[in-house]
C-alpha cells in the first residue's frame, strides 16, 4: 500500500506535535539539527518561522518518499522512553484516519504500517447478501449492489473500517435514491424540502428522513451512526479524528444490522405499492 498525501489539517497537527508536543518547545536551531539526519538539504530559510520550516520539511519528505524516515528520526531523537511513547501515540492519532500506524516489534526499528482494527466477526446471517429484489431496482442495479455488498463484507473481514462504512453508505443511498425516484409523487416529504430540491441531489441523511416520513422504513435518521449517515464527509481528517473513539465492535455490529434491517423493510414495505409511472 502507498501512504496517501496528508491534508493540511494533518500537517498542522504534525507540526505542532514536532515543535511543541510531548517533547516540549523545540527551538529553530534544534529543528535544523533534528532534520539534518534525513540526508537532504533541509536548511532553514532566512526569516522562516519554526512552524513554516517544519511544515515545509514534512511536505518535502512526503514528496521524496522519506516520510517514514522523518517520523522515525523524530521519535528516535527522544531519550526518554515515556516521551517517545507519548509522541508516537500523538503521531498515530493523526495517521489513523489515513489507515496507517507506527509500530515497533521487539528489536526492530519503528515502522509505518497499514492500520488494522480488530473486532469480533459477525455472524453469516448479518453479513450474508440481502435480497435486492426490490420492485424499483433494475437487474443491473441488483447485480451491482450484490457485488458491492460482497466487497463491503470483505472490507469488514479485513478490518478496514473506513472503506467498509463508505461501502455500506453507498449501497443504502443507492437503494433509497432509487426508491425516492420510483415513488417521487410521494417522495417530496416535508422534512426534505428545507434541505434540497431535486430528488437526485438528496444525500443519505435526507433520503432516510424521506423514507421514514413515507412509512417505507420504521427506523429514524438517528438510528443510523453519524459515520454512516454522513459517509461522504469522512474524507477529511477532522471527521475521522472526531469520531475515531466510537469505532468499536458495538458500532460496527449495530451498523451492519441497521443497514440490513432497512434494506429488508424497503423490500417488504414497497412491494405492495406499485412504483410511479409517467401515466400516474
Amino acid at each position: 500500500m502507498t501512504f496517501p498525501t496528508l491534508r493540511q489539517t494533518a500537517i498542522r497537527q504534525l507540526v505542532h506535535a514536532i515543535t511543541d508536543g510531548p517533547s516540549g518547545y523545540r527551538k529553530a536551531r534544534e529543528l535544523v539539527e533534528l532534520f539534518a539526519g534525513l540526508g537532504g538539504d533541509f536548511e532553514r530559510l532566512r526569516d522562516e518561522s519554526r512552524i513554516r520550516y517544519t511544515a515545509r520539511v514534512i511536505g518535502e519528505t512526503q514528496r521524496r518518499g522519506q516520510f517514514e524516515l522523518l517520523l522515525r528520526t523524530v521519535l528516535e531523537a527522544e531519550a526518554a522512553e515515556e516521551t517517545r511513547a507519548a509522541l508516537q501515540q500523538v503521531f498515530n492519532e493523526i495517521l489513523a484516519p489515513y489507515g496507517w500506524t507506527l509500530t515497533q516489534d521487539t528489536g526492530s526499528a519503528i515502522t509505518l504500517r497499514p492500520l488494522v482494527i480488530p473486532w469480533k466477526p459477525l455472524t453469516p446471517d448479518v453479513l450474508g447478501v440481502p435480497d435486492f429484489q426490490h420492485v424499483f431496482l433494475t437487474d443491473d442495479e441488483r447485480i451491482l449492489l450484490r457485488e458491492r455488498w460482497v466487497e463491503a463484507v470483505a472490507l469488514q473481514q479485513a478490518g478496514l473500517a473506513r472503506p467498509m462504512f463508505l461501502g455500506l453508505g453507498t449501497i443504502l443511498e443507492h437503494v433509497l435514491f432509487a426508491c425516492a425516484q420510483s415513488y417521487r409523487h410521494r417522495g417530496h416529504a416535508r422534512n426534505a424540502e428545507p434541505h434540497l430540491g431535486a430528488v437526485r441531489e438528496w444525500q443519505l441523511d435526507v433520503l432516510l428522513a424521506v423514507a421514514r416520513d413515507q412509512g417505507w422504513i420504521t427506523l429514524t435518521v438517528l438510528d443510523f451512526p453519524y459515520r454512516l449517515r454522513h459517509y461522504r464527509d469522512y474524507i477529511t481528517p477532522a471527521h475521522e479524528l472526531k469520531e475515531g473513539d466510537f469505532l468499536n465492535d458495538a458500532l460496527i455490529s449495530d451498523t451492519w444490522r441497521t443497514v440490513r434491517r432497512t434494506l429488508d423493510e424497503l423490500h417488504d414495505g414497497t412491494r405492495t405499492t406499485p412504483p410511479h409511472t409517467d401515466s400516474d
